[in-house]
């Protein structure tokens, strides 16, 4: 694609991002967002801003002859991700710039709906290396935060770690977590039943500590929930190297 071409591409991106973003409406401990989250373990009485309820997103879905076809609208779980860009150079005031949303189609239960793939991602709004969904604001004053794969994992990580936590959409992208200015200490935290996590996460570590900050991986045991009850057990971390 000539550089014109992702141009292009990039402002219809960002115009769709903007408009699905305007449509959605903050999520609610009844609605199928907070419901997916409270399943999934994350259940807390506020939510971040990064994250938004879409309550009727048109489902496309690519046949085999590569004609699309609607499957329905379902509500969706919106997660904003960002980087930081610096408009007026490094010494600037930095501005966050959304560069993709993820779309978690959702049953009005809060479960995944029965689609093909309910979890995807927009077309990107520029280059979008390193963005994350800001859970949480990053503390000034302990300069601690944590990354993890997935927006359930880091909010059950965040609760339990007692820390501000971050997420990427996938694995092989937390090796290009961006981190926010200033801080000094990093958790990367590592689900214990993802294999595909480690490298990633060996690779974001080393970023880090090249830049001078204090890297500690952990391994987050999540658990399984409580076939019984459907609940979750509280999150184990345990220190490893990479």
């Amino acid at each position: 694609m000539s550089a014109a071409g992702a141009r292009h591409a990039y402002e219809v991106n960002r115009a769709r991002i903007a408009s699905l973003w305007a449509e959605a409406r903050p999520v609610s401990e009844g609605d199928a967002a907070g419901r997916y989250l409270a399943r999934s373990g994350a259940a807390q009485c506020t939510w971040p801003a990064a994250l938004r309820l879409h309550p009727a997103l048109d489902y496309w879905h690519m046949q085999a002859d590569r004609k699309p076809v609607c499957l329905g609208q379902f509500p969706a779980l919106l997660a904003l991700f960002e980087v930081d860009t610096y408009p007026r150079g490094l010494q600037g005031a930095l501005v966050p710039h959304a560069v993709a949303l993820q779309r978690i189609y959702l049953a009005a239960d809060g479960a995944l709906a029965p689609v093909p793939a309910p979890v995807k991602l927009t077309g990107k709004a520029g280059p979008a290396l390193g963005a994350c969904a800001r859970l949480a604001h990053a503390d000034s004053t302990s300069r601690v935060m944590g990354m993890a794969v997935g927006i359930a994992t880091a909010l059950r990580i965040a609760q339990a770690a007692r820390m501000p936590v971050w997420a990427v959409p996938d694995a092989s992208l937390l090796a290009h977590a961006r981190w926010p200015r200033g801080l000094r200490h990093l958790h990367v935290f590592i689900d214990a039943c993802d294999p595909d996590q480690w490298r990633s996460a060996a690779e974001l570590a080393r970023k880090a500590s090249a830049c001078g900050l204090q890297v500690f991986p952990m391994v987050a045991d999540l658990g399984q929930p409580d076939g019984s009850h459907g609940t979750h057990h509280t999150p184990r971390f345990t220190a490893t190297r990479l």
